[in-house]
């Protein structure tokens, strides 16, 4: 019988939404294990996918359920594996977690894998700053995530991409918290980095975790954390900081902006975060019009200047 823990908890967040950051601090916690990225959840995802072809799919599920394995079973035996691996990262606590970049991507296949053996926590971060971060790792990269692929391919720019990628995660990270009922929880990041005390009660007490009060909480922040994959910009802090809140405004062109916050509006509004408000934007005439009288007082200006000399 596969060893499992006393609870289990599943980070569910888009990348760059501050899910290192509640990574490290459940792992700081003295007993949650919540270890630097292990993939070994994306991995299993990725083998449960099947390949859609006129006929049964194509997949291990297919294949071994012809030979007579049970779909029970095949689960059984991933959550074994992913349950052995957290056993030997767990440092003798009880309480596990696991946080992988992309898992979010693959809720389809997570989410029946764990149903009745995780509880699930979803993170979500002000859809600006989240696209600002993301085009910040993608220009470090040379490249964006391979999740992000098809995205791509349907949006005519990166931001648009990146907005479009936003909605349709986060719509299924809310679909996931109505199905799971008491099993799960949403937090914000802003209100993570405002008063995590407070934002991460919630988030404890779902784990079976006593909750830290603020002072433990800085504490927690200031030891070292385990080192592995993950965001090196939270594993350099000490403390706990709001710097990353609205930081789109400096990082993000207006015209950007304006170009997603259509898509975005609905959920934004949705998850309380305001809405920016932009002036339409013109028509191609009207584009062309304001060029002309631009450069019109443009020579204007140069005429009156060499008069005056």
């Amino acid at each position: 019988m596969p060893v499992e823990p006393d609870r289990f908890g599943l980070i569910l967040g888009f990348p760059r939404s501050g899910t290192t950051l509640l990574r490290r601090l459940l792992d700081a916690h003295q007993q949650v294990s919540c270890p630097p990225e292990t993939w070994v959840t994306t991995a299993c995802a990725r083998f449960l996918q099947d390949t859609v072809v006129d006929g049964p799919e194509i997949g291990v599920r297919t294949g071994l359920g012809f030979l007579g394995v049970a779909e029970a079973d095949i689960f059984a035996e991933l959550r074994g594996l992913t349950f052995r691996f957290h056993e030997r990262l767990a440092q003798g606590k009880r309480i596990w977690a696991e946080k992988s970049g992309f898992d979010l991507f693959h809720l389809a296949e997570l989410e029946p894998l764990f149903t009745g053996h995780a509880r699930f926590v979803a993170l979500v971060r002000h859809p600006l700053d989240t696209i600002a971060s993301n085009l910040d790792l993608a220009a470090r990269l040379g490249r964006f995530l391979p999740e992000m692929a098809p995205f791509l391919a349907r949006n005519a720019s990166p931001a648009a991409a990146l907005a479009a990628a936003w909605v349709d995660r986060t719509e299924a990270q809310l679909a996931m918290l109505e199905r799971q009922g008491d099993a799960a929880c949403l937090i914000r990041f802003e209100d993570m980095v405002a008063d995590p005390a407070e934002t991460l009660a919630p988030v404890f007490t779902l784990l079976g975790a006593e909750c830290p009060d603020a002072a433990q909480i800085a504490v927690m922040m200031a030891e070292q954390p385990r080192l592995g994959l993950g965001d090196w910009k939270t594993y350099a802090s000490a403390a706990i900081t709001s710097a990353p809140v609205d930081r789109w405004k400096q990082a993000l062109s207006r015209q950007a902006v304006a170009d997603v916050v259509p898509t975005l509006a609905p959920l934004m509004d949705r998850l309380g975060y305001p809405v920016p408000r932009f002036t339409k934007r013109p028509t191609r005439a009207q584009a062309i019009r304001q060029f002309q009288m631009a450069s019109q007082m443009a020579a204007a200006a140069q005429g009156r200047k060499d008069d005056a000399s």
